[in-house]
Formats: C-alpha cells, sequence, structure tokens
C-alpha cells in the first residue's frame, strides 16, 4: 500500500490497491452458495491490512455477539513465529458487533495471541446497500495486523500460510478462502499469501 488504508470499516476503493478475493468455498472446498463475501488484502513496512465486506441476505439478522462459530465474524489466520524464532499460526477474530479476539486455537502462545490483540487495529461497519463504497448490504471489517507481532519482516516476494474465513449465523455457513477439511486455520491445507 502506498499509504496506509483508514481502518473505519469504510471500505474505499481509492484506500485498497489490487483485486478482489472471493471467499467461495466451503470447508469442504465445495463451493458456497448464497451471498458473497469479498475481500483486499495490502501491506506496508508496519501492516498487514485485510479488508471484508460480508453480503448479507437479510441483513436484520446479523448476530453481534462475539462467540466463534454462533455469531457472524470474520476469521484471519497467518504463519508467523514467535518472539524466540518457532513457528506459529496466529488466529485473529473480528466480530460484526465490533469485538476482536487473537486465539490460542492453532497453538500460538499466549503472551503472543494477547499482544496480537492489544497491537491489531478492528473497526467495522454495517453497509446498507448498493451504491455505499464497493459492496452492498450487510457489514464490512478492516484490519490492520502488525507484522511485527507476528513475527514477520515484511519483504517482496514473503510467502506466509494463510486463510480467511466467514461465518453467517443467518444460514449457519462458513464462507472461506479456502477450504481446509478442517479447521479454518489449518494452513497446511489452506493457501499462500505473497507480498508483491
Amino acid at each position: 500500500a502506498a499509504t496506509a488504508p483508514t481502518i473505519d470499516g469504510d471500505i474505499q476503493t481509492g484506500e485498497w490497491p489490487g483485486r478482489l478475493e472471493t471467499l467461495d468455498r466451503e470447508p469442504s472446498r465445495h463451493s458456497v452458495g448464497g451471498s458473497p463475501t469479498l475481500a483486499k488484502f495490502a501491506y506496508d513496512d508496519q501492516n498487514l491490512y485485510v479488508a471484508a465486506n460480508v453480503t448479507m441476505f437479510g441483513p436484520a439478522h446479523v448476530s453481534t455477539n462475539a462467540v466463534w462459530g454462533k455469531d457472524d465474524g470474520v476469521e484471519i489466520s497467518v504463519a508467523g513465529q514467535t518472539p524466540d524464532g518457532r513457528p506459529a499460526t496466529f488466529v485473529v477474530r473480528g466480530f460484526a458487533g465490533g469485538a476482536l479476539a487473537s486465539t490460542t486455537d492453532a497453538g500460538a502462545p499466549a503472551e503472543a495471541a494477547a499482544r496480537l490483540a492489544k497491537e491489531t487495529r478492528f473497526a467495522v461497519r454495517p453497509s446498507d446497500g448498493p451504491g455505499k463504497g464497493l459492496f452492498g448490504k450487510g457489514w464490512r471489517g478492516e484490519w490492520a495486523i502488525p507484522l511485527a507481532a507476528l513475527g514477520l519482516k515484511p519483504a517482496p516476494g514473503l510467502k506466509v500460510g494463510f486463510n480467511l474465513a466467514a461465518f453467517y449465523s443467518e444460514f449457519g455457513e462458513w464462507h472461506c478462502w479456502e477450504g481446509t477439511q478442517a479447521e479454518n486455520w489449518k494452513l497446511e491445507q489452506a493457501g499462500t499469501l505473497q507480498l508483491k
């Protein structure tokens, strides 16, 4: 990113370079139907930026609590390393109600997960229909995840294991960037993010 996007939940075209990604798979790796989840990624010397637009058929049904797998949210999983250089998978969850969590579910040490939660910026806002910013009705989230807290040094060509998944409480559906046939953070079965 030439200029860091403003983390305010309002995904604007000029702030986000690159192409849109679609979260169009179930955990089983089959195509998922329904309203789309679209995402964008960017980085600079400090942060990995993620934007997600979760489009809903009935946005009045968005659950704003913060229980993963029950309430509406997006999970970002990134392969990094602990301060002592051991490999670790970090899992950050942002919920439609504005809550942010960094978990130890994928084995990241509690101290490292807590640091990531403290240093990550997250903003969410409802989206109210066509013609508003990039997307349609539902909710939007934007994250600035500090690369140092992931144990990563940004450089063009850097490849890291990565996955992104949204849970829709409306129909109890998962929309994944890559289906892992297990938890979304099983990165050996997920995708790779390469910095340009």
